[in-house]
């Protein structure tokens, strides 16, 4: 992802991350959840350790919608579309 990408999401989750606080349910090991921490643990549970570099921004998006509607689901249950960025092949990348 590009960086102006990154930044996007990064506000999203700021923007986010307040609103689904109240919402979120107890957690029995946790003496406050952190709404933060919870969507970012699920863009990695989502799209992959390394999903920075490798998960289209419209499908880190459509998590992001689909997280702040079900702030309590659990990851496995996002619909989707878990999709990969695709890239076009460089100037030396084919032959």
């Amino acid at each position: 992802m590009t960086l102006g990408e990154l930044a996007a999401i990064r506000a999203r989750v700021a923007e986010i991350g307040p609103r689904i606080q109240p919402l979120l349910h107890p957690h029995p090991p946790l003496a406050e959840r952190n709404a933060f921490a919870h969507i970012w643990l699920g863009l990695k549970a989502t799209f992959g350790e390394a999903w920075r570099d490798r998960a289209d921004p419209a499908s880190v998006h459509a998590f992001l919608d689909w997280i702040e509607r079900e702030p309590n689901a659990d990851y496995g249950e996002f619909p989707g579309p878990v999709l990969e960025r695709i890239d076009e092949p460089g100037l030396f990348d084919g032959a």
